[in-house]
């Protein structure tokens, strides 16, 4: 579910007596549940504590509100019990129609609630977002510095929007002023490293890794996420016929960096992927225990990469 198609339908004024909201990138559930809390007044709107029955939200909100047109009831962060979920069907049945009760990050499903479930937004969707709040900020960003920003923070909208922040004031923002002034994350920078790879780009590859300090320190966690990358590509190869929601949902990652995995997958066999991934596991082992650095460790690891994928 996209923000602007739940937006729309508050200002239609559509509101359901109950709402679940969750998902993985937090920006975009967040506003969707101040939405709904700027509905009603401070004074009509309870956020039930931890050790509060479900049932106090039903009662909450079948109460007439005193400075507003809604009562709100909210339950936050927490798993409904079995007992929860028959209260809140009961209440569905006849619900109140100044009340509003808002499920936040809750498990459990209701039968008649209105859920939204907001992920991490593709490329397509987030870019003209970036493009639109920089706008609104009073500033502007080209598209193709949208797309790098989108990229180098990895889709996260709360970081998109702290960078944006940052360098609104310098002008127009430009692939040059993302690139000095947002840190690539380290996932980035390893969907970065295995695109290269994958193209059996020796200088692709180093061109990443020159990102890096020049230390064990910044190294080895590179590694190890790399390490972790190579097996979520052979993962992708595994589970052919599995669609790509499903496969990050059993594997918990989230869409992207799947979605990375599998283009950078395709260009390697099933056996490639299992001799890199033997191989990394192997100069692991051997950096940690002091056999060799780590450098010369990713220095090899480059090599067996590029070496097995043109066999």
């Amino acid at each position: 579910m996209l923000y602007y198609e739940f937006k729309a339908q508050i200002a239609r004024g559509d509101i359901a007596p109950l709402y679940r909201i969750d998902g993985e990138d937090k920006y975009w559930a967040e506003l969707a549940y101040k939405d709904l809390l700027a509905l009603s007044s401070e004074l009509d709107t309870e956020v039930l504590r931890d050790d509060q029955n479900v049932e106090d939200a039903v009662y909450g909100v079948q109460n007439f509100p005193m400075m507003a047109e809604r009562k709100i009831a909210v339950v936050r962060d927490r798993k409904l019990k079995d007992a929860d979920v028959k209260a809140l069907e009961r209440y569905l049945a006849s619900p109140s129609p100044t009340g509003v009760i808002i499920l936040y990050n809750c498990d459990g499903k209701v039968k008649g609630e209105r859920a939204f479930t907001f992920d991490t937004l593709s490329e397509a969707d987030l870019v003209p977002y970036i493009e639109r709040i920089a706008g609104e900020m009073g500033g502007s960003i080209t598209h193709s510095a949208a797309r790098k920003l989108a990229a180098y923070t990895e889709m996260n909208m709360t970081r998109v929007k702290n960078e944006l922040i940052k360098m609104i004031a310098l002008g127009e923002i430009t692939d040059e002023l993302v690139e000095s002034y947002v840190e690539p994350s380290y996932s980035y920078r390893i969907f970065d490293f295995t695109d290269a790879i994958a193209r059996g780009s020796y200088a692709g590859a180093y061109e990443v890794l020159s990102s890096l300090a020049r230390n064990a320190g910044e190294y080895s966690p590179f590694f190890t996420k790399l390490t972790d990358h190579i097996r979520l590509m052979l993962h992708t190869r595994l589970a052919k016929n599995v669609p790509d929601a499903d496969l990050a949902q059993a594997l918990g990652v989230s869409l992207y960096p799947l979605q990375k995995a599998k283009r950078a997958a395709a260009n390697y066999t099933l056996r490639q992927l299992l001799t890199i991934l033997m191989k990394m596991y192997s100069l692991e082992q051997d950096y940690k225990s002091g056999n060799i650095g780590v450098e010369n460790a990713m220095d090899l690891a480059i090599a067996t990469a590029i070496e097995a994928r043109k066999k």
